[in-house]
């Protein structure tokens, strides 16, 4: 007889007993999400594994022991959990639902019926389909309401930044002195995550924490749940539980001078910050363009010859030009006389 089954949860994809660090529990898969009972009649349970921060499943085969199936170590960005199904088969079909449930398609690195293909691929379109309907229920209100109206829930806080988990990681760890505390997107798309970055005598230890959106406004996702009406009253509330040892992340506004990036290294596969090659030359230094014509003299004409200099006191003396006498002007009266005189030697000389 299965478990009784909350509204509130996910549907079952998966469930049966499980043997969780050394301890049987029944186990049910309800979306992305494993919740473990400690009675298979409780219809609550006792723990619950978010899939949405998934990292890695892999299988530790004991040794000796051929027949028995392997432990599978969950890796989640958090936490490593052990889990070993009572059987092989159950054992491919917990490795086939979990992994379905991630990636959002039917692994292929398993060998399975038709059957089996056919549960995966049903189990794979309902997640896909209830994953969009959360987006669209937590989807911003429309911009159409009213101009006074004030959207509380989606104000980010300072120290959120659009990063993933590994890139939240390293910047917190190359900007210490700046907080230890950052909010970034979660890996469902959907929810928001906590990182702090806390260090004890060199270590340095990083921890996620996953905020959930609700019809109260937003839960902090530990025990007991904290629930706060926005998502900076969850960051004020996280840093009062940790009696004000952790700090939000805000850098300085001023701009870059160079390129960044995050890149992922060849052989770890961590994205690291890099710089973009080449450096960039200040105006004030940069060479004149070739196209450039450069200044001429002035032009000058070599048969003109220049005037000489102005004599000064601490000269010579300037030589004088020689002066020009102007000629005498005849005025009108000077003229008719001398005609006068000229035509009465003439009559003289015809007589």
């Amino acid at each position: 007889m299965a478990p009784a089954k909350k509204s509130t949860l996910p549907p079952s994809y998966f469930e049966g007993f499980i043997e969780k660090d050394g301890k049987t529990v029944w186990t049910c898969l309800r979306g992305n999400t494993l919740y473990f009972y400690e009675d298979i009649k409780k219809p609550t349970y006792t723990e619950k594994l978010e899939l949405g921060n998934f990292v890695s499943l892999t299988e530790n085969q004991t040794f000796g022991k051929k027949n028995m199936p392997p432990t599978m170590m969950l890796n989640l960005t958090d936490c490593s959990v052990n889990l070993k199904a009572t059987s092989l088969e159950a054992h491919k079909q917990w490795k086939g639902f979990i992994l379905s449930v991630v990636q959002l398609e039917v692994p292929r690195c398993l060998t399975l019926l038709p059957g089996q293909i056919h549960a995966l691929q049903d189990v794979v379109l309902q997640e896909t389909k209830r994953q969009n309907m959360l987006k669209q229920t937590f989807k911003p209100p429309d911009t159409e309401m009213e101009n006074n109206y004030v959207d509380v829930l989606n104000i980010m806080p300072k120290c959120f930044y659009q990063v993933s988990r590994t890139e939240a990681e390293n910047l917190l760890r190359r900007h210490s002195q700046f907080g230890n505390l950052l909010l970034r997107p979660s890996n469902d798309g959907i929810s928001k995550a906590i990182t702090t970055c806390l260090e004890h005598q060199g270590a340095t230890k990083m921890m996620h924490y996953l905020v959930k959106p609700s019809d109260d406004g937003f839960i902090l996702d530990v025990i007991p749940p904290i629930v706060r009406k926005s998502l900076q009253d969850i960051i004020d509330a996280f840093i009062e539980k940790t009696e004000n040892t952790t700090l939000p992340l805000i850098l300085d506004q001023s701009y870059e001078d160079t390129i960044s990036f995050f890149k992922a290294e060849e052989e770890s596969g961590e994205h690291v910050l890099q710089k973009a090659t080449g450096s960039s030359v200040p105006l004030e230094n940069k060479e004149p363009l070739k196209n450039k014509t450069p200044d001429k003299p002035p032009r000058t004409n070599p048969k003109v010859k220049p005037f000489p200099a102005l004599p000064t006191k601490n000269n010579e003396k300037a030589q004088t030009l020689p002066q020009i006498k102007p000629k005498p002007n005849l005025g009108q009266h000077d003229v008719s006389d001398e005609l006068r005189l000229r035509l009465q030697l003439r009559r003289k000389q015809v007589d």
